[in-house]
């Protein structure tokens, strides 16, 4: 038995090519001319939103903010700084200053004189115990009110803290308006963006195969 095998090929390249949906392709090609403009032309909203803030940042009034908000620290914790402090403490103790010389140590004298015994030892004695309970009184008032003025000056120093943030952040709400507002055209291109979705491509393809043919034609010899 005999036969031959021939091969008949067409010199072809195969090809492939990948194209945008047509009917996405015109809204792609609509945000990506909206998106090209928008980069070419200024963001005034932004613009002005950074000049804001880069003025607000070396303004008088934050460094105002600033060193009062220093200066409150530095003080808040030191009752010498209070300038009301002493004034205050004269004030709570002068009735006990007032109740000790003109009562009690015209008492320990009428006393002593009654007895025969003024300017004896027993009125030294009784005027120097007499003497220092009342600097022990006027010590525990004025230690007591120094230290409710230290306890009110970590309060203030705590809500001085507290609030000095939002106070320089009212200075920023003109930048940050303005920079938000500077934000929508590209928050609402996005938004558009995802409701067309991702490039939708559809692959099609081109090219020839190989002929191949078969003579089986031939006898047995």
């Amino acid at each position: 038995m005999s036969g031959s095998v021939g091969k008949s090929q067409s010199e072809a390249q195969n090809t492939s090519a990948q194209n945008v949906w047509g009917e996405q392709s015109p809204y792609l090609q609509q945000l990506y001319s909206e998106a090209g403009s928008m980069l070419d032309r200024p963001n005034v909203a932004q613009t002005t939103g950074s000049e804001l803030a880069t003025g607000y940042a070396s303004s008088p009034a934050l460094q105002n903010l600033i060193g009062q908000s220093q200066a409150g620290l530095s003080t808040a914790l030191n009752p010498t700084q209070n300038p009301y402090l002493q004034g205050a403490i004269q004030s709570a103790i002068r009735p006990m200053r007032q109740e000790f010389q003109e009562n009690i140590l015209s008492g320990i004298g009428d006393e002593a004189l009654g007895a025969g015994q003024y300017g004896g030892s027993r009125q030294g004695i009784a005027e120097g115990i007499a003497t220092r309970g009342y600097l022990d009184k006027v010590g525990d008032v004025a230690t007591e009110m120094a230290y409710g003025d230290y306890a009110g000056g970590q309060e203030r120093m705590l809500n001085a803290l507290s609030q000095a943030p939002t106070v320089a952040n009212l200075g920023m709400m003109p930048s940050q308006i303005y920079q938000q507002e500077g934000q929508t055209p590209w928050q609402n291109l996005a938004n558009y963006q995802q409701l067309i979705g991702a490039p939708t491509t559809l692959a099609s393809s081109q090219g020839t195969s190989d002929a191949w043919s078969f003579d089986l034609g031939g006898g047995i010899k």
